[in-house]
């Protein structure tokens, strides 16, 4: 079976990443519809463009039109889905019935998956969806395994099963929330998420505990549980994080790529090794979320601290120039003397250092302090194809 690796992108160079380190399809939100707002997200000529590099890699995108509609919404939809129709996606992610029901009025061969924030977590809602039309459903992230299993054996494969592998658990259910509303007076369910619920809370009165406390869960992370989900016949795994950087999405991509490829070849992986290059991505504690059911206490961060995050990505290759000599895009602070390492899509990186840094003014220069931009780096060995690929600084 083949089992798609699907990945977010938030803007096109996110996109353009997950495709390098391995996702089989990204999912995009456009600049209306979409639950992710503060995202840079795409407009129609990003959208076609993203699209047209991913099919040049016979890769999807999926574009998301999940928010829930209020009567505003309606009037503007249909002209807007016209414009997303002549983009050549792949499918559409929905979550509102009306926009479902206009997608398949528009063009009734139009792939529609449905969206997490249905959730759906059983085979006859499931179905419900397959009759109207949609082709996949996006499971709720309260889907433990056990249940997943059992959807497996109902359906028989009618309608194609998409489920979250890796990213953030929301506090509500499968991201029906009102704590963003109330608090920051942005409205989750049409894009304005503010995570409230990672807020730090002082509790008063309650046993005089002096600590701050926060509602929500710890990341899900199911890496070492990919043996079992393969074990069923799982369409799509998915990946949550369209807001995050391009680090986390190549790092998080690279890692499940392989993973999936040696189970499909039958090879053996050493998932330790694997997890280790995971957590240089991560800056929150994870857990297997709902994968055993419902989470206990050691699976919220209630009081716990978020992990810290250090910044060593440094900087992508952007042209070749020699096998030695190379333009770069700078990311974060590093200097000529640290030692780099190249994040490679097999997690077989490669170490190297840096001779000579040179700014636009063509004059070397010891430290990089400053972030999005272009400086020529040589380095001490020669190295090919690693243009588009991201470098962490290492000592």
């Amino acid at each position: 079976m083949k089992y798609e690796l699907l990945m977010p992108a938030g803007n096109f160079e996110k996109g353009m990443y997950a495709l390098e380190y391995g996702a089989d399809a990204i999912y995009i939100g456009p600049k209306a519809y979409s639950l992710r707002a503060r995202s840079s997200n795409f407009d129609f000529s990003e959208i076609k463009k993203i699209t047209d590099y991913a099919h040049s890699k016979n890769k999807k995108v999926y574009v998301v039109l999940n928010i829930i509609c209020h009567n505003g919404h309606l009037l503007g939809f249909e002209p807007f889905f016209k414009k997303i129709n002549e983009c050549n996606v792949d499918a559409a992610i929905v979550a509102d019935p009306y926009i479902f029901s206009k997608i398949k009025e528009i063009n009734k061969d139009f792939e529609v998956h449905i969206s997490t924030q249905q959730s759906v977590c059983n085979s006859k809602a499931a179905l419900f969806w397959k009759r109207n039309g949609a082709s996949r459903v996006v499971l709720g992230r309260e889907t433990s395994f056990e249940e997943l299993a059992l959807l497996d054996k109902n359906l028989k494969e009618e309608i194609e099963l998409e489920y979250f592998i890796h990213g953030a658990v929301c506090i509500s259910y499968s991201g029906r929330c009102m704590m963003s509303n109330n608090f920051s007076l942005r409205d989750a369910n049409v894009g304005g998420c503010a995570q409230s619920c990672r807020w730090k809370y002082k509790i008063v009165n309650l046993e005089n505990i002096d600590k701050y406390f926060t509602m929500s869960a710890k990341d899900m992370s199911l890496l070492e549980n990919m043996n079992q989900l393969m074990s069923v016949n799982v369409a799509s795994f998915k990946v949550e994080g369209r807001m995050k950087s391009i680090h986390y999405v190549a790092t998080v991509t690279a890692c499940y790529r392989n993973v999936i490829d040696a189970y499909i070849n039958k090879k053996e992986i050493k998932i330790s090794k694997v997890k280790k290059e995971l957590q240089k991505a991560e800056n929150r504690l994870t857990s297997s979320a709902f994968f055993d059911k419902n989470p206990n206490e050691s699976k919220m961060l209630y009081f716990e601290e978020e992990r810290e995050l250090l910044q060593n990505f440094a900087f992508v290759f952007i042209e070749e120039i020699t096998d030695r000599t190379f333009k770069i895009h700078s990311k974060n602070y590093f200097t000529k003397n640290s030692k780099f390492e190249i994040l490679m899509p097999d997690l077989n990186n490669v170490e190297f250092n840096i001779i000579d840094i040179k700014n636009s003014d063509n004059v070397s220069i010891n430290i990089v302090n400053q972030p999005s931009t272009e400086f020529t780096i040589t380095i001490d060995k020669p190295l090919k194809n690693i243009v588009n690929k991201i470098v962490r600084v290492i000592k």
